[in-house]
């Protein structure tokens, strides 16, 4: 048994900067986002988290929304940005619309990045989030989905055991476990600092890119360009991850699309 949106707890909120911590990275993603963003545009970050990508979107005068279910990341965001550059609300970016501002603009990038999709751990909750972002994404919008290249871990026949250390006096172990008939990775993570072990499960389920462009396509988006990372380099068969551009389709109405049965 696993437990399904599980989302981050105020000890895993605490440590997450420091479970992620390449400076680098982020500022490419921070780069390529706002490359495609039209000066003083509006953006929405799916699964904003502690805002270490849209606080940085906001410093460059952006107007930058996001909506996350975890109150304890949301917290970790206030701490961060304590007047209030990133406008953000607790909410399921499965099922729930973040709303227009009073001009009534719709976004001009909305993104999710970080495997973030994949934790919409249904087919129907990933089609619902595609279809939450073709509902909010301006007629000349971009979508961009950062995510791993599942193959890897599709590939596994044992679980996974990894370390990480967090500061001087902090590691976290996880271990992973993979379900091929429904796709799933079901990550366990036990921080070790000190006190009582706090241990937090997780569960993505992943997709293949092809997999997630037809899913797109059922939520009224097609795609535009596939990149390896964020440096724009090209998207082949080695690369672990791939940064992938969507558009709405021609001929895409504004209801809801239905998930297949």
């Amino acid at each position: 048994m696993f437990i399904e949106n599980a989302y981050y707890d105020e000890k895993l909120a605490s440590f997450y900067d420091r479970m992620y911590p390449d400076v680098s990275e982020t500022e490419l993603s921070v780069g390529f986002i706002s490359a495609l963003t039209p000066a003083g545009g509006r953006i929405l970050e799916l699964g904003v988290g502690t805002g270490r990508v849209a606080l940085p979107l906001a410093e460059q005068g952006f107007r930058v929304h996001g909506i996350d279910g975890s109150p304890a990341m949301l917290e970790e965001l206030r701490k961060r940005d304590p007047q209030g550059q990133v406008t953000a609300v607790l909410g399921d970016f499965t099922k729930d619309r973040f709303g227009k501002d009073s001009s009534g603009s719709d976004f001009d990038v909305v993104t999710i990045v970080l495997n973030t999709f994949f934790t919409a751990v249904t087919k129907e909750q990933q089609i619902g989030c595609l279809t939450r972002v073709r509902e909010q994404l301006a007629p000349e919008g971009r979508f961009v989905l950062d995510a791993f290249d599942p193959a890897p871990f599709h590939a596994m026949g044992e679980p996974k055991l990894s370390m990480r250390h967090l500061d001087e006096k902090s590691v976290m172990l996880d271990t992973y476990l993979i379900d091929r008939s429904r796709q799933l990775l079901i990550g366990n993570h036990t921080i070790l600092d000190g006190g009582p072990p706090a241990t937090t499960q997780h569960v993505l389920r992943y997709a293949f890119p092809y997999e997630l462009d037809l899913l797109a396509e059922l939520a009224g988006l097609r795609l535009v360009e596939r990149f390896g990372g964020w440096r724009r380099e090209p998207y082949t068969a080695a690369s672990p991850r791939h940064v992938s551009v969507y558009e709405i389709s021609a001929g895409s109405g504004t209801t809801e699309s239905a998930p297949p049965s």
